[in-house]
């Protein structure tokens, strides 16, 4: 299972967030700055990426916030990995993000709460064996059997 440790400002007020990481698969990191902020970047260099990998206004999440979505190289080693964002306002602050396993995140959900394809597939068997059980409830007490009471 893939967590993000501690998103707890650094040097300044700034707070980072990204929720999971996979290698080979995109991942959104949000950073809030000051209010007054027109620009912010992170430092993915830990697992691969820029030093100052740019984000994008995100207007959803109020003034001073931003987002990206990265793509973590399918070489990345999983483990835990420190990032540091930086807002134009001298605002600073990191979080560490961990990097899981492919295999594992196939249960998670995607950002957006739709499910993936391992936990569509496991709901899938559960409707199977019930409707199997059902099926073999009616073969024993359907039309032909005889209760005696």
């Amino acid at each position: 299972m893939f967590v993000l440790a501690g998103a707890a400002p650094a040097a300044a007020d700034a707070t980072v967030f990204a929720p999971k990481a996979v290698p080979g698969r995109t991942t959104v990191i949000d950073v809030w700055c000051g209010a007054r902020a027109t620009t912010a970047s992170v430092d993915v260099r830990p697992f691969g990426g820029p030093p100052e990998l740019p984000l994008a206004p995100y207007p959803a999440g109020g003034p001073g916030a931003f987002r990206v979505t990265y793509l973590v190289p399918a070489d990345a080693t999983p483990g835990r990995y420190d990032l540091t964002a930086e807002c134009n306002d001298g605002l600073a602050g990191d979080a560490t993000l961990v990097v899981g396993l492919p295999a594992a995140a196939a249960a998670e959900t995607t950002p957006d709460g739709r499910r993936t394809t391992l936990a569509l597939l496991a709901s899938f068997a559960i409707v199977a064996a019930l409707a199997g059980g059902g099926f073999a409830l009616a073969r024993r007490f359907g039309p032909r059997s005889r209760l005696r009471i």
